[in-house]
């Protein structure tokens, strides 16, 4: 899965070893601008390029992320972009308490993670429990397509008779 981490500078110190732990799956590709930003390049195209081909946009949540005039909200509002509602595509994590007020109206329409212990753990599990309800939905569609074309085969031969 491609996922998105998208936090204030000020809460890197947090946020990495997130990073580094779901890298360390080897089951997903991490954006995480200290890693994945090469010096020289173009910072806001890069940074679109990721969100495009997000699975997940993980949106840590503090005071300065949601800060007017701050990077992540532009972020936000290129993942809001692709995805009209965040549900299982955008997962608001807690780092630093926030006022709800303070939340732009797209996060609150889904659940915040506010984590009770471990913040790495906490968000490993989660973005786990994401990872593993997309596979059923694909597995589901995979079935419902397998099944869809057995019956137009055998409404296929049924017409051919």
């Amino acid at each position: 899965m491609h996922i998105f981490l998208s936090y204030a500078s000020q809460d890197r110190a947090k946020v990495e070893p997130v990073h580094l732990a779901l890298t360390a799956q080897g089951r997903h590709e991490v954006f995480f601008d200290r890693a994945s930003l090469p010096a020289g390049e173009a910072y806001d195209a890069r940074i679109r390029e990721a969100i495009a081909h997000a699975d997940l946009f993980v949106f840590f949540v503090s005071p300065d992320a949601v800060d007017a005039g701050s990077y992540t909200l532009s972020a936000l509002a290129k993942a809001a972009q692709k995805w009209p509602h965040p549900r299982r595509r955008v997962l608001p994590v807690v780092v630093k308490e926030t006022p709800f007020d303070a939340l732009p109206a797209y996060l609150k329409a889904v659940t915040l993670l506010t984590p009770s212990g471990n913040l790495t753990a906490d968000v490993v599990d989660a973005v786990a429990r994401i990872a593993a309800g997309r596979q059923r939905v694909l597995r589901k569609r995979a079935a419902f397509g397998a099944a869809g074309s057995v019956a137009l085969l055998v409404l296929a031969a049924v017409a051919w008779q």
